[in-house]
């Protein structure tokens, strides 16, 4: 198949869900997609959920300085003596600003809060719209699969299931992936075995390695058998050993998948995991050690660059 090259727009990642999500000034759906057009009644009125409930919090205390006030205007209207006026007006002044010192206080809690409030109530909409727009996404498959890949990249904080990440993924074996790029591995890991993720994770060993972290390699491991049917699935395995080479800490938490392809590893692998081992030779290596020094004695015992190593030994 040949490989489609694209040039992802960039991904801003947001730091709270609700950054995601708008909602129609008009028809009230809600909506996480980036377009100005509500995609429910076609109006350009969607805005942040944050700016509503900002909006909302900072009505409802204009509404609490208003009451006060008009409570000073009946007050004043009551007063039986001009110096009843001036202390009811001198006493409102005072509320008023200390309501507003403590409404400016809290705002930004308010605020959270009232998002919150929002959100709980209008769950189920939310989750059909959100759905809507997957929908929506997806629809781009067989015109777009860019425009598909980058929709469907906004709304992954908010849908989480494997058939979701299955979709991303399908999408990434179109493309000709490159260093360059920016990538994600750990949210499309799945629950189960495929073999789409495992390609997708061969070629992050290539591109990308500091993306392949614990889970990564635990999902790995436990299907290894799975991955060895696969046509180049030790090609993959060896790459995400060598990938666990980067680091000590790797090597001494997944020793059994460092052992089994160190036979694979290209010598520059091998090499720092040899000078790994010289470096601490107090940690237990389990057998790693044992298999990193029978493959330098038979395939690199009068390479230079392993010379120094081996005259210590």
């Amino acid at each position: 198949m040949k490989k489609i090259p694209v040039f992802f727009r960039p991904y801003h990642k947001p730091k709270q869900l609700y950054d995601l999500i708008c909602r129609c000034k008009s028809c009230g759906s809600f909506s996480a997609l980036e377009d100005k057009v509500c995609p429910s009644c076609g109006k350009t009125a969607l805005r942040p959920i944050e700016r509503e409930a900002a909006v909302n919090v900072k009505r409802s205390m204009q509404t609490k300085r208003l009451f006060l006030l008009f409570i000073t205007l009946v007050g004043i209207l009551l007063s039986d003596t001009f110096g009843q006026m001036m202390l009811c007006l001198a006493t409102a002044l005072i509320l008023i600003v200390i309501l507003w010192f403590v409404q400016r206080r809290f705002i930004a809690s308010e605020i959270s809060l009232k998002l919150d409030r929002l959100l709980q109530q209008e769950q189920m909409q939310l989750t059909r719209d959100i759905y809507r727009d997957w929908e929506i996404a997806f629809s781009h498959w067989d015109e777009d699969k860019q425009l598909t890949y980058e929709l469907l990249r906004q709304l992954r904080p908010l849908i989480r299931n494997d058939t979701f990440r299955l979709q991303q993924l399908g999408l990434l074996h179109h493309f000709a992936l490159r260093k360059d790029m920016e990538l994600e591995l750990e949210p499309l890991l799945l629950q189960q075995f495929d073999p789409l993720l495992v390609d997708y994770i061969g070629e992050i060993a290539k591109l990308k390695r500091e993306l392949i972290k614990d889970d990564t390699f635990r999902y790995i491991i436990h299907y290894e058998p799975e991955i060895l049917g696969l046509k180049n699935g030790q090609d993959i395995l060896t790459g995400v050993a060598g990938v666990a080479v980067r680091m000590k800490r790797y090597v001494l938490t997944y020793p059994g998948l460092i052992r089994r392809y160190a036979y694979r590893l290209p010598k520059d692998r091998i090499l720092r995991l040899h000078r790994m081992i010289q470096q601490y030779p107090n940690e237990p290596w389990d057998r790693v050690a044992e298999e990193v020094k029978r493959i330098v004695r038979e395939q690199y015992e009068w390479d230079p660059d392993f010379q120094d190593s081996a005259e210590r030994d």
